[in-house]
């Protein structure tokens, strides 16, 4: 036993990991508040490449399938985070801010006056919101649509109110974009008029390197598209299912943000033609143990080569993934 334990602490030594893609901590991340203060009043939003987060909100729960971020709102706002995904309960004719079944301790009112202050701190950015309605609704006595158009009304110094499906920075500053995931006459843009890859369906640890295929092919797509007309891009780095979002995120074992790579079970020269991007380590006499890689630090490794990646959507983005991905705007 004691020499099992033995090798076990050695391999987690050897495997142990950390990169400023991945972060899984509490303490803020380097203040990032003014960033599109240096982009082009013409420019269209749909040309910005912005960093965002997969089920913003979720952060409260100890359920390691339901956690997402380490954050809170306003600390990833602070960080660089333009995009937002919120997840709506509709129960009591408000919003409270879900992941499926669970309540995340916050409601939609508390979330928009977050970022109303915010953008009073800082009047040239723009936060973009995806809205989507979750879980079962529970005593209403109106729809979800008027519900939302309640706070719309509420919230309609900070909402932008245009009609055209490719506004401008300059059209946003000091604005909430909303994009919409429910049918609605709201103004805002449409989820749906995006080019999105959100395969977030993982069966078990080793659907990781597919996962990172497909992220990568809708990186590169969207490059490919930089400066000609598209609908815009959303690129879901997250995944869960029988993985844990932490793991697609990192790769690690423990969801710290220092913590041992999970090693994939399989070895070089054996296998060598598997899993190509993902790192090779532990190496003894030419054998050699392929680890599994996190999706925030291969992104952040390709979107370094970019010129433009859309809207980049993470759990647990560490710094430097959300640098990279604000750079693209300014090479």
């Amino acid at each position: 036993m004691k020499i099992i334990r033995f090798l076990l602490i050695k391999i987690a030594l050897i495997l142990s990991h950390s990169n400023d893609a991945y972060y899984n901590d509490d303490d803020d991340l380097k203040s990032n508040t003014n960033w599109m203060s240096m982009l082009p009043d013409n420019l269209s939003i749909l040309n910005i490449s912005i960093p965002g987060t997969h089920n913003s909100a979720s952060r409260t729960s100890g359920n390691y399938f339901v956690k997402c971020q380490s954050l809170t709102i306003e600390q990833q706002l602070n960080a660089g985070i333009r995009f937002l995904d919120l997840r709506l309960r509709h129960i009591e004719n408000v919003f409270a801010l879900h992941h499926d079944i669970i309540f995340l301790k916050l409601f939609f009112g508390d979330v928009l006056n977050l970022i109303e202050n915010f953008l009073i701190k800082n009047p040239t950015e723009t936060i973009l919101i995806r809205a989507k309605e979750e879980y079962k609704p529970h005593k209403n006595n109106r729809s979800f649509n008027q519900t939302f158009e309640s706070y719309f009304k509420r919230y309609q110094k900070v909402f932008w109110k245009g009609s055209t499906r490719n506004p401008t920075i300059g059209d946003l500053r000091g604005k909430i974009l909303l994009i919409k995931n429910f049918a609605s006459e709201t103004l805002g843009l449409e989820y749906n008029q995006f080019e999105i890859q959100d395969d977030y369906y993982l069966n078990h640890n080793w659907k990781l390197y597919n996962k990172w295929l497909k992220v990568k092919a809708h990186l590169l797509i969207a490059n490919s598209s930089y400066k000609s007309t598209h609908n815009g891009f959303i690129n879901y780095l997250s995944g869960s299912g029988w993985s844990f979002p932490f793991f697609v995120a990192s790769g690690h074992v423990l969801p710290l943000t220092r913590s041992s790579r999970l090693a994939t079970g399989l070895t070089i020269p054996g296998w060598r033609n598997i899993y190509p991007e993902f790192p090779r380590v532990n190496c003894f006499i030419g054998i050699c143990t392929i680890a599994f890689e996190g999706t925030n630090l291969l992104a952040k490794n390709l979107v370094q080569n970019l010129s433009f990646v859309g809207i980049v959507v993470a759990d647990f983005p560490g710094q430097g993934l959300i640098q990279s991905i604000i750079d693209r705007n300014f090479i």
